[in-house]
């Protein structure tokens, strides 16, 4: 979906415009409204807009300070300006400000929609262009992706506080970061590659979502990490020159709120262009250094876990760890092992495990041994499992039986206790998303009954369980069958056909207390769902 921002102080003309767009059903558009620039900036730094069409002539900050706004925060956004005033010095201003359109309201709305087309197509001819891919194919003969993928385990997987980076270590792995300053992590992965994928072409496509992201975080400091299998890292600060003279904790507030909006376009690249469904986990706060590793343990714990199908995640916030435990370094297979749980892979996972065992050598040492390995990743996952919050893992005598070699009259006896072992978790795991999944549905339709006078936004909805705002709208709809917006609309009709039947209440307090604002938009809302206008409802 492509996000349209509306942008004029006259509300009238902002819920018309609305409309109007709200008509074109060949349009994939996303609508969100704002009546002053103001407004429109708080919504810009919460969500990442791909079009805005907004009026020139507005009070506080007018339409072409707040252009230049958006261009030095989102270059990729295409601003249309829509204006009364017929001034040959606005559209030439609006023009060299980076505008790609300047509509009198005169010219009517065929005009608008045509030049909100003329967008949507240029939006569409830059995410076709292949230079991600043309780049990558260069860097995957450099070495560096490897230095920086060994210093960060080393820094993540610390013992006690990690050491900060020095500046000469910064400069040896390329990346323009401080080491005073804390770290934003940002970590990823690619949810399942395309069938015919090899080796080669995994790697290659890797390198084309690291391209993508260092384009799509072009205001920020970033140095992006590849990491084993088909995960990734993002280590983020603010941009040097950004020092202004806001506070550091404003600063921080900014690049925090645009890292986690420019999350969903780096998806949605990945997805439209590379054809692979991507998860991004942020921790949502920066991070000192000496916190790298007990920031990346929560991030992988919050992947793991995951939401809804587990797929195209959008996680805005790591909650701190429960439990304990860290990671070991096994065996290649045990490491393959670990990676399938992570991907919640169970088919592989079982491949692994089995072609494994068949390579065992005729030595009861290497077979123990192997054994062993792969019974404690197995335990050190229900371990987590049973630190969580929702209940015990594995009952007593299964985990006895795992841990006792000797209960095994063979190695395929004992291969399929750590088979039917690894089957449980995976199932127990899928309930437990289920479950979270169930809670943050419940909580959500709680708040709406709850709060229907108040302002039931997408984004504040996303506030609500630290999710990013699309995220949450597909979680929604893949849970329940329907999108949040129904469900909003659903309940607010039924509040206000009973406040109608039952109360006193005039249409314009029937309006305010569910949140309409006007008793205009109220009549006309109410009888494009119901049929009738809420006059003639109440008769």
């Amino acid at each position: 979906m492509i996000k349209l921002l509306l942008v004029d102080d006259e509300p009238y003309t902002v819920d018309g415009l609305y409309d109007m767009f709200a008509e074109q059903d060949d349009l994939p558009l996303e609508l969100y409204t704002a009546t002053s620039a103001k407004e429109a900036m708080q919504r810009l730094l919460r969500t990442r807009m791909d079009i805005v069409v907004s009026d020139i002539q507005m009070p506080g900050m007018d339409g072409l300070a707040l252009q230049q706004w958006i261009a030095g925060r989102w270059p990729r956004c295409k601003v249309i300006f829509l204006t009364g005033f017929d001034h040959i010095h606005y559209a030439q201003q609006a023009i060299r400000g980076g505008g790609v359109d300047y509509i009198l309201k005169t010219e009517g709305d065929e005009a608008i929609v045509r030049s909100v087309r003329a967008a949507l197509n240029a939006i569409r001819e830059e995410t076709a262009n292949d230079q991600f891919l043309l780049r990558a194919k260069t860097q995957l003969q450099h070495a560096l992706p490897l230095l920086r993928k060994e210093w960060f385990y080393d820094l993540a997987e610390a013992r006690g506080a990690a050491q900060a980076p020095t500046t000469a270590k910064l400069a040896e792995l390329k990346a323009d970061l401080s080491p005073e300053e804390p770290v934003l992590l940002v970590g990823g992965r690619v949810d399942r590659w395309r069938e015919d994928d090899g080796f080669a072409q995994q790697a290659l496509l890797l390198y084309a979502i690291q391209n993508i992201a260092e384009e799509y975080l072009s205001q920020v400091r970033m140095l992006p990490i590849l990491l084993d299998g088909s995960a990734f890292a993002w280590l983020v600060q603010p941009k040097a020159e950004s020092s202004d003279s806001r506070g550091d904790d404003s600063l921080w507030q900014d690049t925090v709120r645009y890292t986690i909006a420019t999350m969903e376009g780096v998806q949605a690249a990945c997805r439209d262009l590379l054809k692979l469904p991507v998860s991004l986990v942020c921790t949502g706060v920066p991070e000192p250094w000496s916190r790298m590793g007990a920031a990346y343990r929560r991030l992988k714990r919050t992947m793991i876990l995951g939401l809804g199908s587990g797929e195209e995640m959008l996680i805005s916030y790591c909650a701190e760890e429960e439990g304990t435990g860290g990671a070991e370094r096994y065996r290649r297979s045990v490491a393959e092992l670990e990676r399938c749980l992570e991907a919640n892979d169970e088919a592989e996972f079982r491949r692994v495990a089995e072609e494994a065992f068949r390579e065992l050598p005729n030595r009861f040492g290497v077979y123990a041994q192997a054994y062993y390995s792969f019974a404690v990743l197995l335990l050190e996952q229900l371990n987590k499992l049973e630190a969580g919050p929702s209940g015990p893992g594995a009952p007593e005598g299964e985990l006895q039986r795992l841990l006792d070699l000797s209960a095994h009259r063979s190695k395929e006896e004992a291969l399929q206790t750590l088979l039917s072992t690894a089957s449980a978790l995976f199932e127990r795991r899928r309930t437990l998303q289920d479950e979270r999944t169930h809670r943050v549905i419940g909580k959500l339709n709680q708040y709406i009954r709850e709060h229907l006078s108040e302002d039931l936004s997408l984004d504040t909805l996303a506030d609500l369980v630290y999710m990013n705002a699309s995220y949450l709208s597909n979680l929604y709809k893949q849970y329940t069958g329907r999108n949040i917006s129904d469900t909003i609309t659903e309940l607010r009709i039924e509040k206000a056909k009973e406040l109608l039947l039952h109360t006193p209440y005039k249409i314009h307090e029937i309006a305010e207390r569910m949140g309409f604002g006007t008793a205009a938009y109220f009549t006309r809302y109410f009888k494009r769902h119901v049929g009738v206008t809420p006059q003639e409802f109440r008769g």
